[in-house]
């Protein structure tokens, strides 16, 4: 699952502990918790083990992933214009470039 690696190391902070501390708290190993830090990814059973050390919902822990709805209208929205303005632009050329050799 993807986390949120700063947050969870700002809650590690926040609480003083060492990496290897939250790793024992967590009943993982310290290698698992500098992959959680350093690239964001952690299983659902270190996730729930995060959460309950730190006292937190797991979906704080998450990263929030933005509403890809209308990020997706956004681009095709850009696709459909630029589609627009290339068509309407090379008809125009060819119409003036016609006009101009005649």
């Amino acid at each position: 699952m993807e986390v949120n690696a700063l947050v969870i190391k700002n809650h590690r902070t926040s609480r003083a502990l060492t990496q290897q501390h939250l790793a024992e708290a967590c009943d993982v190993s310290l290698r698992t918790i500098q992959r959680v830090e350093r690239y964001g990814v952690a299983s659902s059973e270190t996730l729930m083990s995060l959460s309950a050390v730190f006292g937190v919902d797991t979906k704080e822990l998450l990263i929030k992933v933005a509403d890809d709805t209308s990020n997706n209208v956004h681009k095709r929205i850009n696709l459909v214009l630029i589609t627009m303005a290339l068509i309407f632009g090379s008809s125009l050329g060819s119409v003036i470039t016609y006009l101009c050799l005649k």
